[in-house]
């Protein structure tokens, strides 16, 4: 008798705990490659950031800059992440990948520009 009454309590528990539409299913998908993209363009500026601290390409003030320019760009993903139930339209990504183009360069300007005043000094 205690192993059915466990039984009917664990399907009992199973069915509450599934969600009642694809809706909820969709949202909680492990992978969405619009976002995975973003993230990986995302981690990449950032790992370029800390090098260009590490190697004193950056100094820390630029540093701190170009990381305020990152944070702007994952506040605008996560609201498009809000605003579409989880998941970036291709519009978002177009958005959001266009800003990384911009934030890219940034760090590439900031890092070239004291490396040529390091070499040749201010003018």
């Amino acid at each position: 008798m205690k192993t059915v009454t466990t039984l009917a309590l664990a399907t009992l528990l199973g069915t509450a705990a599934l969600p009642s539409n694809a809706s909820a299913l969709d949202f909680f998908h492990p992978f969405r490659p619009r976002t995975a993209e973003v993230n990986g363009r995302m981690n990449n500026e950032q790992r370029r950031i800390n090098n260009g601290v590490a190697t004193g390409r950056l100094n820390p003030w630029q540093a701190n800059r170009l990381e305020r320019g990152e944070q702007r760009i994952m506040r605008q993903e996560n609201r498009d992440l809000v605003r579409h139930n989880g998941h970036l339209t291709w519009r978002d990504r177009m958005h959001l990948n266009h800003a990384e183009n911009v934030q890219s360069r940034r760090i590439n300007q900031t890092e070239h520009h004291n490396i040529f005043h390091r070499w040749f000094g201010r003018r």
